[in-house]
């Protein structure tokens, strides 16, 4: 077994529809989370949302197409795994690292997130989420 492979975990089509209608909710509350925009915390909130709607994509998209989904502490590896994805695989990594990028800014940084960093990382989540239910339902 390779290190890889010793960092995934075997997934289907059932667990792609969860961790898919996960990702649509992450995104949902992120935007509604914007659209309150009363408190300087509530961007960093939105981001953090983001994130987790980026990965719960990528776990939908690789456990539909590749059956396995990165369960290390790696999420470099996680896009890793999607960027084997074909379609859209390439595409979905990309957003996937960017969100990674930002991952420790969003849910543990001591300053708050500026609003526009937040709406980037809500587009690439929303996109993340269209690419990966293209992959579920393929």
């Amino acid at each position: 077994m390779t290190r890889n492979q010793e960092r995934t975990e075997e997934c289907g089509r059932p667990q792609a529809m969860v961790r898919l209608a996960q990702a649509d909710r992450f995104v949902e509350v992120a935007l509604m989370v914007l659209d309150a925009s009363h408190d300087d915390s509530i961007p960093g909130v939105a981001g953090a949302l983001a994130v987790l709607a980026g990965i719960a994509a990528a776990d939908a998209a690789c456990c539909a197409k590749l059956h396995r989904r990165s369960r290390g502490q790696s999420h470099t590896a996680a896009a890793d795994l999607v960027d084997t994805i074909s379609p859209h695989g390439p595409a979905m990594a990309k957003d996937l690292r960017r969100l990674i990028q930002r991952k420790d800014e969003a849910h543990y940084a001591s300053e708050f997130m500026t609003t526009k960093v937040a709406k980037d990382m809500v587009t690439w989540a929303q996109r993340l989420v269209a690419n990966a239910r293209r992959v579920v339902e393929a």
